[in-house]
């Protein structure tokens, strides 16, 4: 599928009732996910820019409003002022734009000059779904617990993505949570 020869893969961590968000917040903090997230979407390189990501406007704010190190941040909201307003509008590694389309065209465009060969997107909830048909990749952390009042939900995957590996069952000892990393691809013909 890809975009523009540039894979699209989407990363989160999701609990058993596929819930990936409570008051635009993380419901857990399992540090080996975090840094799970940080090794999948930072690409150790020689350019100043080691990755790309693109998420909504509450994922954004639920991150402090700043973007990743090392990494490029492409903000989708309809809100048109919202570069003024977060005083994005000078910043070289923050864009806001305000449709997918755009921000993986844009995305797209710099991973090519940054020799980077995927863009990930990185939530919440909207973003995940409408990004879904360009997809290439997916690496979820299934999180072994139901979130009862959660708020945000990664949506059920297409019957064209299939398990392609799959991490041994882990436990974190600080929130008492097993997990484990899990990648799907998109089932080629053969």
């Amino acid at each position: 599928m890809s975009y523009a020869h540039t894979e699209v893969a989407q990363i989160a961590a999701i609990s058993s009732n596929r819930c990936i968000g409570k008051n635009n917040e993380l419901p857990w903090h399992i540090s080996a996910d975090l840094q799970h997230f940080k090794s999948m979407t930072t690409k150790e390189n020689d350019s100043k820019i080691q990755g790309i990501v693109i998420m909504g406007r509450k994922t954004f704010e639920s991150m402090g409003s700043k973007p990743l190190p090392k990494r490029v941040s492409f903000i989708v909201t309809t809100q048109m002022d919202y570069a003024e307003t977060k005083g994005l509008t000078d910043s070289s590694n923050a864009y806001v734009v305000h449709n997918l389309d755009d921000a993986l065209t844009q995305a797209a465009s710099l991973a090519h000059g940054a020799h980077l060969d995927t863009i990930w997107v990185i939530g919440g909830e909207r973003v995940f779904s409408d990004a879904l048909m360009y997809t290439d990749r997916i690496e979820l952390t299934h999180v072994n617990t139901d979130i009862a009042d959660g708020d945000a939900f990664y949506p059920e995957l297409p019957e064209r993505f299939k398990v392609a590996d799959e991490s041994e069952q882990m436990h974190d000892e600080k929130s008492d949570l097993s997990f484990k990393f899990t990648t799907y691809k998109v089932e080629t013909d053969k």
